[in-house]
């Protein structure tokens, strides 16, 4: 399936941008018309949410929580950098941006619509030469200058994949980010999802650098259960299916994770993980 160009303009001001997630308007609306809209509230919205294919930065406001922010804010500041967009003022709970050289020129390459009507992007600044409207191939996109790439070589992102990808794509993100996390860089010198300890809701929001959509999970169970033994029995619950790429096994998300206390160890690199779009 091909990609849709869509030229437009990013905006932050009145709204909470993270490392992986923007506001977008089109140049021309009628682009919007590519996708199947099962809202139409979402299609007449002037400014939609975009959602980064193939990366999951740390969450800056989630449920009222927050990952650390040395790399929550760090990715956000890099792609709003990477953007265009300057000058960046937040409010005093660091969860809203009050002011910015807003309304920096761009282009989005998306193919379709996640579970939330945002379309799942490849995001390039205003300097790559596209042009409006074009449905092209992944071989047609000028990659080495996407955001998302750019993202996940600087390591402030993490490779979060789901079944809707092509081939070419997923192998594309799996070696950057193999090859940044051999290098140790950014947040992949500080990753601890794969062995560590959790004392209270801190070590995950203000200690540890885990991978979000396993802090996302230990968020809302410590909004809903008072005791940690509950944990094992609560992630079996959730709906969370994955195929493990290197081994061709689909299976719970929880199942990869062995709990032992309050110690929790995660048995996949996230790369080998193919996450279905529900989850």
């Amino acid at each position: 399936m091909n990609y849709k160009i869509i030229k437009g303009k990013f905006h932050v001001v009145g709204y909470s941008p993270d490392g992986d997630s923007i506001r977008f308007a089109a140049e021309n609306d009628a682009n919007w018309d590519f996708f199947s809209w099962k809202k139409q509230s979402d299609r007449k919205c002037k400014k939609k949410q975009i959602r980064f294919e193939a990366i999951d930065a740390l969450e800056t406001h989630y449920e009222e929580s927050h990952q650390p922010r040395a790399f929550g804010i760090g990715a956000l500041e890099n792609l709003l950098d990477l953007l265009g967009i300057r000058n960046v003022v937040y409010n005093l709970i660091l969860t809203k941006i009050v002011s910015a050289e807003d309304g920096a020129g761009g282009f989005i390459a998306s193919q379709s619509l996640d579970v939330y009507n945002r379309p799942i992007s490849l995001v390039f600044s205003n300097d790559v030469r596209l042009k409006d409207g074009d449905e092209v191939p992944l071989a047609d996109l000028p990659m080495t200058k996407c955001v998302n790439l750019k993202m996940a070589k600087i390591g402030l992102a993490y490779p979060t994949f789901y079944s809707s990808m092509e081939d070419a794509l997923l192998e594309l993100f799996t070696k950057t980010a193999q090859t940044a996390r051999k290098n140790r860089v950014g947040l992949w010198a500080l990753d601890k999802t794969g062995n560590f300890t959790i004392w209270n809701t801190t070590t995950i929001t203000d200690d540890i650098v885990i991978l979000p959509k396993l802090f996302r999970r230990l968020t809302i169970f410590f909004q809903n259960c008072s005791d940690f033994d509950q944990l094992d029995g609560y992630l079996n619950k959730q709906e969370d299916r994955v195929l493990i790429r290197s081994t061709g096994q689909k299976t719970k998300f929880a199942d990869l994770l062995k709990i032992t206390g309050r110690n929790i160890q995660f048995s996949c690199q996230p790369e080998d993980l193919i996450f279905d779009p529900k989850g």
